[in-house]
């Protein structure tokens, strides 16, 4: 695929998450991929547990494509991401509150699918909005 229909893949991916329609988000996955995290690499039914669980915690989740790069079969993105937390998440139930964060990633394109994927979220931020951390850790950041 050319670097342009490769960047429109992505706004396509982009766009299927923007409408929650989590079906055809995981179209977009090839079977083996993998999706690397900050801490370790997780498979396809792995990240499809993830994704689910995050898209019933933050239903309205819509990212904004900030920036957009691409060469050869790898796709950059910067984005912000804008949710409200209405589902539990890593225990805490709904507050209600609105989210807003930096989501960087990187995505190698295989066939027409997201093969490898690399993603960093500004967690410190998104966590310190809905009130994740202690207020004498965010008085001490301040």
């Amino acid at each position: 695929m050319s670097v342009q229909a490769n960047k429109a893949l992505i706004r396509r991916y982009v766009d299927t998450w923007n409408r929650g329609d989590f079906d055809s988000l995981c179209e977009f996955w090839a079977p083996d991929m993998r999706h690397h995290t900050r801490a370790r690499a997780q498979g396809y039914e792995e990240v499809k547990s993830v994704v689910k669980a995050f898209m019933q915690a933050f239903p309205d989740l819509r990212f904004q494509i900030d920036d957009i790069v691409a060469e050869g079969n790898r796709v950059v993105t910067r984005m912000t991401a804008h949710a409200t937390h209405s589902g539990s998440y890593m225990g805490l139930p709904p507050t209600g509150r609105e989210i807003h964060c930096t989501v960087l990633g990187i995505a190698r394109l295989e066939d027409g699918k997201i093969a490898e994927h690399w993603g960093v979220t500004d967690e410190l931020a998104m966590m310190s909005q809905i009130g994740l951390l202690p207020e004498e850790y965010l008085a001490a950041m301040a």
